[in-house]
């Protein structure tokens, strides 16, 4: 009788590979002894009257479980090679050997079937062990994460220049004025008798354009059938960068179409005018106060200007002190910051992050007119060859023009403050 021991799976682990090697060995010559010994009792009862039903079983552990050992062998030389290089520990092997069990087991009809005709079967031995998310979840996702709705959009800069300045509609394609262009003649008194003094004025009319500004995106019939909010997502997005673009151009506008004429394209250059190489240490805002004098001796109203500057350089006008000296460091007491806007002399400083940085604009908007048909208008469509590629045209345009009048284009004052600076700056 063999005195082999099953050993437990701390004593497995704890065991090296010679010795993991040379149990299994021993484990395998067990069960083969065991399995000749009843088979050899089987024998000699070949007599009695249980012999024929012993015969089948015998038969048939001959035909399907011996051959099946001899692959459990085979397996358990491959899982062997495992322990030594580590993949496995030892008591994982007793948990293969079991799986090895329960296939066979589970199988012993097709093993039957197998010794009396063609039948074609397969099974996997699997070791079990730990589960984890990432080892045992295969073809998805689980657990199912939560979405947020919606996008999340790239930050889009605020319109600031668009809102500042008034509008008006037209069923018209062009908008003209009339401006006065000359005076002539002056007016002296006039002595008894004498003839009195003549004087006339010349006229011209002018014109401007409406342009179109347009853009359009082409979605699948699918995407907008099966992402739910993409279709009014689609709408707005197309609707904020088109505005944007109009703002953009109500202020950069380079006036070839079909671009707008924009402001900075019609406002008069800085001009140091009598304060030239006149101010010690000239700074922004030394530009700025001149800036709104030259306004001012253009005959143009001051008390609705604004100023306009990109932020970075507003926050470097917070930072402006009377003088850069370690003695000295009291900041412009005419920069007053009430309910967190920031005026100079009581003229409100906007923030821009269209305007480029280092440049300023100074103005009365409201001199400034956006004329349009209407507003942005959206439409929905098929569009070339979307019907047979099952796209959509989602389009959004507008058409207008901005203009400043002829003789209103000098209260609008623009410069860039190095350039600026430096003209003032004592020579």
């Amino acid at each position: 009788m063999s005195n082999f021991v099953i050993k437990s799976n701390e004593e497995l682990d704890a065991m090296s590979t010679v010795d993991l090697q040379a149990y299994y060995a021993e484990k395998l010559t067990h069960e083969k002894a065991e399995l000749e010994a009843r088979v050899k009792a089987m024998e000699e009862e070949k007599n009695s009257e249980k012999y024929a039903a012993l015969e089948a079983e015998v038969k048939e552990l001959k035909e399907s479980k011996l051959t099946t050992v001899m692959e459990a062998v085979k397996q358990q030389g491959i899982i062997l090679e495992k322990v030594q290089n580590g993949t496995i520990s030892g008591s994982s092997v007793r948990e293969i050997e079991g799986s090895i069990e329960k296939a066979l087991a589970d199988n012993v009809e097709n093993f039957k079937k197998s010794k009396e005709g063609r039948h074609d079967f397969s099974f996997e031995v699997k070791a079990a062990g730990d589960m984890t998310l990432a080892g045992n979840v295969t073809a998805g996702t689980m657990p199912q994460p939560e979405r947020l709705e919606g996008v999340n959009d790239i930050a889009e800069r605020v319109a600031g220049t668009y809102p500042l300045i008034p509008k008006m509609t037209t069923d018209r394609n062009t908008i003209e004025w009339v401006y006065e262009a000359n005076q002539d003649g002056t007016i002296g008194g006039t002595a008894e008798g004498a003839a009195k003094d003549q004087i006339d004025n010349d006229f011209t009319v002018t014109s401007v354009a409406l342009v179109k500004r347009a853009a359009y995106f082409k979605a699948s019939s699918e995407m907008l059938d099966d992402v739910q909010y993409m279709s009014g997502w689609l709408r707005n997005k197309l609707l904020v960068r088109l505005f944007l673009d109009i703002d953009n151009q109500c202020l950069n506008g380079d006036n070839v179409a079909p671009n707008l004429n924009g402001i900075l394209n019609q406002a008069t250059a800085f001009s140091a005018g009598t304060f030239a190489g006149t101010v010690p240490n000239a700074n922004d805002v030394d530009s700025l106060v001149v800036a709104i004098n030259q306004i001012e001796i253009a005959n143009q109203g001051v008390n609705n200007l604004t100023i306009m500057m990109p932020p970075s350089d507003v926050a470097a006008l917070k930072l402006t002190k009377v003088l850069a000296t370690s003695t000295d460091n009291r900041y412009v007491d005419r920069l007053v910051m009430v309910a967190g806007n920031l005026s100079l002399d009581g003229v409100p400083i906007v923030k821009n992050n269209n305007i480029t940085a280092g440049d300023f604009l100074v103005g009365d908007f409201s001199k400034a007119t956006i004329v349009q048909k209407s507003g942005i208008t959206i439409e929905v469509g098929l569009d070339g060859n979307d019907f047979t590629k099952n796209m959509r045209t989602i389009l959004a345009e507008w058409r207008g023009q901005l203009f400043v009048q002829t003789n209103d284009t000098t209260c609008f004052v623009t410069g860039t403050f190095v350039t600026t600076n430096a003209a003032l700056e004592t020579t």
